[in-house]
């Protein structure tokens, strides 16, 4: 089994392995025929499937955003497992129903949730501020959780870490690619390098695109990578996971 060490996010023991969701709700980063298939052949049941498989072999943390299916898979695994899924949760859909999406957050037990990366990627600016940024901030916070902030370009990922902003981690792309890391790979590098709050890692396997048979390697890379404390890891299937944890297991061992 996987013992997988922690890293504290403001008290809250975060692993520094976590499942991903993309491959399993159908966000694959490939193409859209792909996108519908992941949506018809992942029923809540298949997705819990996998959930309850990585709980098996040690993997108890998930990030994902407010989305029933996901919350009612995460259920079924904790339900069959008797264990509890650490679930950290992003929000979603309209910027209208955060308030509303952090106190379902709240209510399922997540204890963090990240303002999503779509929308902090295309914030409205003035004077290298993030207008009202930190009321929506505040909703979080106001729902009893930790607030965080997810985002694809480490300029906005700079702007609130070096501005004034009640954000107490950051989730964004890293990986050898330099895949959905923007603008560059090595600006978002120095970024996470210099930031001062911790950062989960998502995408480290580039969405799949990955150098074949080595995704031990990969993952290497993006957990020793400066600044990183954790990551986000995507599977499709037990198989897959069943590979990517081994291989976990052996990074952190060394």
């Amino acid at each position: 089994m996987l013992n997988c060490p922690t890293t504290n996010i403001d008290g809250v023991n975060v692993p520094k392995a976590l499942i991903g969701i993309n491959s399993l709700l159908g966000w694959s980063h490939t193409s859209s025929g792909r996108d519908e298939w992941i949506k018809r052949h992942f029923t809540i049941q298949r997705i819990a499937d996998v959930f309850v498989h990585c709980i098996k072999m040690g993997l108890f943390g998930v990030l994902g955003p407010v989305f029933p299916k996901l919350h009612e898979a995460i259920k079924i695994a904790q339900d069959k497992t008797g264990e509890n899924m650490l679930f950290i949760s992003t929000t979603f859909g309209g910027k209208e129903t955060t308030a509303e999406q952090a106190k379902q957050a709240k209510e399922i037990g997540s204890p963090i949730c990240c303002i999503h990366g779509g929308w902090t990627d295309n914030w409205q600016l003035e004077n290298n501020m993030l207008v009202d940024f930190n009321s929506y901030l505040a909703m979080i916070r106001d729902a009893g959780l930790i607030p965080g902030v997810a985002c694809h370009n480490v300029e906005r990922l700079k702007i609130v870490d070096n501005g004034d902003y009640d954000c107490r981690v950051f989730v964004t792309p890293i990986n050898k690619m330099g895949f959905y890391m923007n603008p560059s790979r090595e600006s978002a590098l120095e970024a996470v390098k210099n930031c001062k709050k911790p950062v989960i890692a998502i995408k480290p396997l580039a969405s799949g695109r990955f150098d074949e048979g080595r995704p031990k390697e990969w993952l290497k890379w993006v957990i020793d990578t400066p600044g990183v404390s954790s990551m986000v890891i995507g599977f499709m299937s037990e198989e897959e996971a069943t590979e990517d944890i081994n291989a976990l297991k052996e990074i952190f061992i060394n």
